[in-house]
């Protein structure tokens, strides 16, 4: 007979440790990090889409100077519209047969055996979180997160939200595109020339996340200078280099999914919404499938990310 305990075990277990794999996820992944220690990871509770309101072009056309009694103009302005993005959902299953509950019936036996499906499937989500945070949203046939590639578009007049940005050219991203491969005579010249078009006052970009290919072009390039780095994302365990005020990551190592790209963000435009309901939660269970002899909990999530000013983020590319 399967052990009676190894249930009630898993449920607990996957309940109990929702908040620790939520950190566990952001923690490993630079952009994730970043947005849950800017307070830009937050959950809410439902809609159809996941809407964010967004200004629509650069300004009130009704402002004018004026003298004394001159007419003011008070016509009515759209300023605001959403940018709409679907709910994504993700689900991972912790699973064990009845031969594997008896041959681990005793307490350490089962404790040991948790701890390592627990691990593999927090390892699995943030594997998966990670791809899906640097990619465009086409991947599993469309059903994974929109991430980076979507949002920063490399290709002019792109859609996101909803909105077309060749319509409505203030929710474009900006971008520099060199022509030729990142080269560590001009990198940092063709970093700054992006740096400039998304500065405004005190908006500017506060990450750089890049591929191996153009870090390497920016490190070496500055070898013989003086170098620094953020001191929290360092603490963190994410080497990275200061590009004036800005850190340079590298995210394209081992496993890493980075694009052949340098990704200029500002933070404070991009979030990851999660429903309040679906926050890496147990759905149900343990349950037992009619012909075969296991005991399977689920572990779920659902959000996506959005952005509300895309034209305050860029994209350098060959």
């Amino acid at each position: 007979m399967a052990n009676p305990t190894w249930g009630e075990v898993l449920a607990s277990t996957l309940a109990h440790r929702r908040k620790a794999i939520a950190d566990a996820i952001s923690k490993n992944n630079i952009l994730l990090y970043e947005l849950r220690r800017r307070g830009r990871i937050r959950t809410i509770g439902g809609g159809y889409t996941i809407l964010t309101p967004i200004m629509v072009g650069d300004e009130n056309a009704n402002f004018q100077w004026y003298t004394g009694r001159d007419a003011l103009n008070v016509a009515g302005q759209e300023v605001l519209t959403d940018a709409e993005v679907p709910w994504k959902q993700y689900a991972v299953a912790v699973s064990m047969s009845g031969l594997e509950m008896l041959q681990n019936s005793g307490s350490e036996q089962i404790i040991n055996q948790m701890r390592a499906r627990m691990q593999h499937a927090e390892k699995t989500i943030q594997n998966q979180l990670h791809k899906s945070a640097h990619g465009d949203g086409t991947g599993s046939g469309g059903k994974e997160m929109g991430g980076m590639q979507l949002m920063i578009s490399s290709a002019a007049g792109s859609t996101y939200g909803g909105i077309n940005s060749g319509t409505y050219t203030w929710w474009d991203n900006q971008r520099v595109a060199t022509g030729s491969a990142p080269d560590k005579d001009t990198a940092y010249e063709d970093m700054l020339a992006l740096y400039m078009k998304l500065q405004r006052g005190t908006d500017k970009p506060n990450l750089i996340y890049s591929d191996n290919t153009w870090y390497t072009a920016y490190a070496t390039g500055i070898q013989q200078q003086q170098r620094f780095m953020d001191k929290k994302l360092a603490a963190a365990g994410f080497d990275n280099l200061m590009f004036h005020t800005t850190p340079v990551v590298f995210d394209g190592g081992m496993g890493g999914y980075a694009p052949a790209a340098m990704r200029f963000l500002n933070l404070g435009t991009i979030e990851m919404i999660m429903h309040k309901n679906r926050n890496n939660v147990v759905l149900g269970g343990p349950k037992r499938p009619l012909t075969e002899d296991s005991e399977t909990s689920i572990l779920a999530g659902m959000g996506n990310f959005i952005c509300n000013n895309r034209m305050l983020n860029g994209v350098l590319s060959q």
